[in-house]
């Protein structure tokens, strides 16, 4: 049967549903009502900047029709921005469910979806995604590690910080945009100073259990760095800046190597995980890929 590529609307939620509960045995053991809850943050996103037309058919993802029925569902989170007064689109994949018979379309899907964007991004793609997409796309490693800090007290306050609170309190307007579009997901923001320089870090807080525990599944934070705006800044004052993002709940922090440039991090309560970071930027103007409209940044 003849298959159909789709943008994602409305029409199609109970049989996307029915795919991802299809694809991933995790999901096929929650209710409709929750697994959409989970899903809504890809699937019904809408941003400060409206996407172009051409654009917005596949906002909320890709659709594969056999007939009438939901077969595959490719997800992606599309957004306008901007970099040193260029204007570019950018992609993020987000959670991909094909049945058995009809991965064959993969690439076709694919090749529609990749072509709407100038930089992309994947940090989280499966063996055989990832694979397709440095082998056939042209993807490339952009970190393979994130340095992830346990917590080891500093008592130096040398830096002053403010929590931005509201997008007024940014006179850039990319990042007054930038938090205004991501504050409803739980996404911080903090201002950085040293007295010359200051600095802005993007930042959230996600929750996550023990999977493998059946008793006293505790609850572990991790706070993941989307976006920093003075690698230097960060560089000369980490142990300070990372100790202040610890007080209180104390959570591990994660940052990507690329976020500090040049710089590289090493010592007690240092260490580096392993991770998939994958980046394509067409524009051939080395425009840096942060964690900002990812999965990372929006979804639970």
């Amino acid at each position: 049967m003849k298959v159909e590529l789709k943008g994602y609307n409305e029409q199609y939620k109970q049989g996307v549903l029915a795919c991802l509960k299809n694809n991933y045995p995790w999901m096929a053991e929650m209710s409709d009502e929750e697994l959409y809850q989970w899903a809504m943050p890809f699937m019904e996103y809408e941003w400060k900047e409206e996407l172009p037309d051409e654009i917005r058919e596949f906002q909320h993802g890709i659709v594969f029709l056999a007939g009438q029925q939901v077969v595959g569902y490719l997800g992606f989170i599309y957004a306008k921005r901007h970099w040193q007064g260029y204007e570019y689109i950018y992609q993020n994949g987000t959670t991909w469910a094909v049945n058995e018979g009809y991965r064959i379309y993969l690439f076709k899907a694919l090749k529609r979806a990749n072509g709407l964007a100038d930089v992309l991004g994947d940090f989280s793609p499966i063996k055989s995604v990832e694979e397709t997409l440095t082998k056939v796309f042209k993807f490339k490693y952009i970190d393979r590690k994130v340095y992830r800090f346990y917590p080891v007290p500093c008592f130096r306050e040398k830096l002053t910080y403010q929590v931005i609170r509201d997008e007024n309190d940014l006179a850039d307007e990319v990042l007054k945009t930038e938090f205004h579009d991501h504050h409803p997901y739980g996404v911080c923001c903090l201002r950085i100073s040293d007295g010359k320089k200051e600095g802005f870090i993007f930042y959230r807080v996600k929750h996550r259990l023990w999977k493998k525990r059946k008793i006293f599944r505790k609850r572990r934070s991790i706070l993941i760095v989307l976006k920093l705006t003075n690698p230097d800044l960060f560089y000369d004052h980490y142990r300070e800046i990372v100790w202040h993002l610890q007080e209180g709940e104390h959570p591990y922090v994660e940052i990507d190597p690329r976020f500090i440039g040049s710089h590289s991090l090493n010592g007690f309560g240092i260490k580096g995980k392993t991770v998939v970071r994958l980046g394509l930027d067409k524009t051939g103007r080395d425009i840096p890929i942060d964690l900002l409209y990812s999965e990372e940044a929006i979804m639970p």
